[in-house]
């Protein structure tokens, strides 16, 4: 981690506007003392990533405890005021940022960047707010940020000179600060642009005062207003006609939003008389967007961050009747109404269920409880059936039946379904004959990931249309597997819990004589590997493949090397991993480790 010299206590420094981010103030304070903004983070102290561009470590979501002395020390700013231009200062209300590790760089930051609606790297802004003054209120960098209520326009997203995000800092490093001199002129962008083929790199010299901005009504206003007092805590909200926690209403404003992405209409969006076009414009083409994308992503999820600020405007809009309607009654209208519409797609064959994960908040279980139909047609068909006599428990079952016996009994009654949650939802039917009152202890008794397990008992059974020769099914499943023998898969899971990496000297003896290097990410896919192999677990939970073990590569990356290495595992090498598994299972038989 790179270290910046101790600060030396700056002769005269600007006190923050109150409500401004800590990129603002940094930004206007370089230019007080004469300094380039990379320059004035490293007279101040700050923590920062190691290379030639100055990146503040979490720079304006939180400072580390090191950062926090060093500023105060250099410019005499209590810790109070420090910490209130940060993002954590939304902790709790707006943001949830329990999984945020000020002590390490941005590992954690990448994973609330996906889940959080927030604008960790950038900034949105009123071009009308900055010709009066730069400053850059902290507010701007909230996924709820859609409209200025002082000036009655929509923020502004990306500079229409550089296309780059406001506030973006360099291209290509997302929050960089410029180190040189002169010192830079805060009324324009200044986001540093490479060089091109028709131009030179340098500052971006858009004038931020001069980017258009479209007029909103009164009403949209005053709407964003009441969110903001919300994050702030100048007012407590009332939700389905009782009062929560600001924490709560924006987790609820996060799921009624994801169910109007899925389902809401052109007439919903014409419903909200006061909303521009522009922003129904963008709800619509980011719903054709999603609709069209031939593969996931964190942009692509319901919970997503509203992608730009008239976006969020319509999202705004579009709950407001549901979380801050004048009567629980219309509210609760509206929800079931598109609730009832997210159930009848989710019964569509080949749709799964969008909303699996995204958090239901409490206080929305008394509208959406009335829309969302009784999960006991299925699991009721189960509970008239005389109890069969199964001679396993769920420790004798994998978390994917074999996938042969999957095709052949229950994947005809479960049209649409990927093959590896039908297998799961399979083993969880095993465990319900084998005596689970209930699919979520049926997912207990397995262990098995909850969200996952939720979402075959809740959503794959809907495809069910005949759930008694469902079931007829299942107990033919349950036939072949105690004819198969027993095995304590729930002792293989818990044996390889931790394993995470077969050592490198037991995979080179058979590496080696392939002309195959014994690299840290082969002995990773090896151990997931013998993972799989033993346990019946679904791959992409093995230990080995656990995120903070691949901090430099993402999901897809680290499954592609999987594939690439299971399709390569030749019969020597898989009966010496074989072995290697057996050892590790039963240390205590000959030739065990």
């Amino acid at each position: 981690m790179g270290e910046s010299s101790v600060p030396r206590r700056l002769p005269a420094v600007l006190v923050p506007v109150e409500g401004e981010s800590f990129a603002s103030w940094l930004s206007r304070a370089a230019a007080d003392w004469q300094l380039a903004p990379g320059e004035a983070a490293l007279a101040l102290g700050l923590e920062c990533r190691p290379g030639v561009v100055v990146r503040p470590l979490l720079f304006g979501v939180a400072l580390s405890g090191r950062s926090l002395r060093r500023a105060g020390a250099a410019t005499g700013l209590g810790a109070r005021d420090l910490r209130a231009m940060q993002l954590a200062r939304y902790a709790g209300t707006a943001l949830n940022l329990a999984g945020l590790d000020r002590s390490v760089s941005e590992p954690s930051l990448a994973v609330l960047g996906h889940q959080e609606w927030a604008l960790f790297t950038a900034s949105r802004a009123c071009p009308k707010c900055l010709a009066e003054r730069p400053v850059w209120p902290l507010w701007w960098r909230l996924g709820i940020a859609a409209v200025c209520p002082v000036h009655h326009v929509l923020l502004v997203d990306v500079c229409r000179r550089c296309r780059t995000r406001l506030g973006q800092g360099y291209n290509g490093h997302p929050r960089g600060l410029s180190s040189r001199r002169p010192e830079m002129d805060l009324g324009l962008c200044n986001n540093r642009r490479p060089a091109g083929r028709r131009r030179k790199a340098g500052l971006c010299d858009q004038k931020l005062a001069a980017l258009p901005a479209t007029p909103v009504s009164a009403a949209l206003a005053a709407l964003q207003q009441r969110v903001l007092d919300i994050a702030d805590g100048r007012t407590v909200p009332r939700v389905a006609g009782r009062t929560v926690a600001a924490a709560e209403f924006f987790a609820a404003l996060r799921f009624t939003t994801a169910v109007a992405r899925l389902v809401a209409t052109d007439d919903d969006l014409a419903a909200c008389s006061f909303l521009p076009d522009e922003a129904a414009e963008a709800f619509t083409a980011e719903r054709h967007a999603r609709q069209r994308a031939t593969q996931g992503g964190a942009r692509t999820q319901m919970g997503a961050v509203p992608p730009a600020a008239a976006h969020a405007a319509a999202v705004l809009a579009l709950a407001e009747p549901v979380l801050l309607g004048p009567g629980r009654r219309s509210g609760s209208d509206l929800l079931s109404e598109w609730i009832g519409r997210a159930v009848a797609r989710r019964r569509t064959p080949g749709k799964g269920d969008p909303l699996r994960a995204v958090p239901r908040p409490a206080c929305l279980e008394p509208l959406v409880r009335a829309a969302v139909p009784p999960a006991t047609r299925v699991a009721g068909a189960l509970a008239t059936r005389p109890a069969p006599v199964v001679a396993f428990t769920a420790d004798h079952l994998p978390h994917l039946v074999d996938a042969d016996d999957y095709t052949d009994l229950l994947a005809p009654h479960l049209p649409g379904t990927a093959p590896a949650s039908g297998r799961r939802l399979a083993a969880m039917c095993l465990a319900r004959l084998a005596g689970a009152p209930s699919w979520q202890q049926a997912a207990g008794d397995l262990a098995m990931e909850p969200l996952k397990a939720a979402r075959a008992a809740n959503t794959l059974v809907q495809r069910i249309t005949d759930p008694d020769a469902f079931w007829d099914s299942a107990e033919q499943l349950a036939r072949r597997h105690h004819r198969r023998g027993l095995v304590d898969y729930g002792a293989r899971r818990r044996a390889l819990a931790t394993l995470t990496a077969v050592p490198h000297a037991v995979l080179y003896q058979v590496c080696r004589p392939l002309d195959h290097d014994v690299t840290l990410q082969r002995r990773r896919h090896a151990a997931a590997w013998v993972w799989q192999h033993f346990t019946g677990g679904d791959v992409r939970e093995a230990p080995a493949y656990d995120p903070r073990l691949w901090p430099s590569a993402s999901t897809e990356s680290f499954r592609e090397g999987w594939r690439r290495f299971a399709a390569w595992v030749p019969d020597t090498v898989a009966a010496h991993l074989t072995a290697y598994g057996h050892g590790l299972l039963h240390p205590d038989t000959p030739g065990g480790t």
